[in-house]
């Protein structure tokens, strides 16, 4: 991903000015820096809930600079909050697949019915998501409900 010149204005604020950046695939790094440096607002452009005034943003070699935030959200950009939102009443796979759901291709009708493709993306979301339970270490607590669970581990 790369950010190029990025300038963000709020009125006469500026609280993007310029910023560029890239990250490699594979790659972790952390935004740091003190309350108004632009870290929220740069995450909220990157993500496509906020519209950059200048600049470009790419990912995979397109620029996504203009594109909403459920077509970046398709291509595997999204940005979480510090509130958490789950369904308390449901466990911790099914908030894991209903995450997933932006991904899934099937409409309403052959999803509600369970018709053939409906019912192999579900398998193969299913499959996804117990890689990520996996990854995380998180398998004792797959079927617990979330409500159920304190809150560092929901």
């Amino acid at each position: 991903m790369a950010v190029e010149n990025l300038v963000l204005h709020f009125g006469g604020v500026a609280a993007l000015a310029g910023v560029s950046l890239e990250v490699y695939q594979g790659e972790i790094l952390a935004i740091i820096g003190p309350n108004g440096a632009g870290k929220t607002s740069l995450l909220n452009c990157v993500s496509g809930l906020y519209r950059p005034t200048e600049g470009r943003i790419f990912f995979e070699g397109e620029e996504i600079t203009r594109l909403p935030p459920h077509q970046i959200a398709r291509r595997g950009i999204a940005r979480t909050f510090q509130n958490i939102e789950l369904f308390r009443g449901m466990t911790v796979l099914q908030n894991l697949m209903l995450g997933r759901h932006i991904h899934m291709r099937t409409g309403l009708l052959s999803g509600g019915l369970f018709w053939g493709r409906a019912q192999r993306e579900e398998v193969e979301h299913r499959r996804i998501v117990e890689e990520i339970i996996d990854f995380l270490e998180i398998e004792p607590i797959r079927k617990k409900v979330v409500g159920s669970l304190p809150y560092g581990l929901q």
